[in-house]
């Protein structure tokens, strides 16, 4: 009987990248060790609640620019999972992701809400999908779906590519998940955008499975921030 992960992982190499022979096979291996490293944490994962600093470097920036928030993970209104960003303080946004797409409202309640239609900006709508499956439990088939993984040698870490044919490579290069040794909870995201720009989201304080009370809460907040704003 073949296992579960191991006939994934075969299908992973087969779909993203040519056959070499016994250099595949170890590419297999280590990438079954990543899954292996993040699913021990995933799959235990009902919500979570962390602690979250966002960092963006850009070329229009003199400076990195530097914001502190939180981190929601868990279920939506419709039971779907819901991934969501939020930025302290009313100068920052709430990212939204999640069976609608990425809506983008900011923390000021006389400014505009964005949406970003997957359809249009496919790049957007790639992302999104990676980043909530990479809080949601599973064996890997959503995290790395359409996406070319890289297993780097040493650290903990996973790079997912748009596939070579993708229109998501017009806006995103990679997204690089780094884990915790141990425990495989993901501890930072580092996002490269094509034309230089980097985000890099750094979490602690991990705070899995909480009261599902206290998600509901956050999510009504958030809920309430969004409904009726401008788009």
């Amino acid at each position: 009987m073949i296992h579960r992960r191991t006939w994934l992982v075969a299908a992973i190499g087969t779909l993203a990248w040519p056959r070499r022979g016994g250099a595949d096979d170890i590419e297999d291996k280590r990438l079954e060790n990543r899954l292996e490293l993040w699913a021990n944490f995933a799959k235990r994962t009902r919500n979570l609640l962390v602690r979250l600093t966002t960092t963006r470097e850009t070329s229009l920036l003199r400076e990195p620019l530097v914001v502190t928030g939180t981190l929601v993970f868990g279920p939506s209104a419709a039971g779907s999972p819901r991934l969501v960003l939020r930025d302290d303080g009313l100068g920052g946004s709430t990212t939204i992701l999640d069976e609608r797409g990425m809506r983008i409202v900011p923390n000021r309640a006389d400014a505009p809400a964005t949406i970003v239609d997957g359809d249009r900006v496919p790049g957007a709508a790639w992302l999104g999908a990676r980043l909530r499956a990479a809080f949601a439990p599973g064996e890997g088939e959503a995290l790395v779906a359409d996406s070319r993984t890289v297993v780097p040698r040493g650290g903990h870490r996973l790079d997912l590519l748009p596939l070579r044919d993708s229109a998501a490579r017009k806006l995103v290069r990679s997204v690089s998940l780094h884990f915790d040794a141990v425990t495989g909870a993901i501890v930072e995201i580092l996002i490269a955008e094509v034309q230089g720009d980097r985000v890099r989201l750094q979490l602690a304080d991990h705070r899995q499975n909480v009261p599902d009370a206290d998600i509901a809460a956050a999510m009504a907040e958030v809920d309430a921030l969004a409904a009726g704003r401008r788009e």
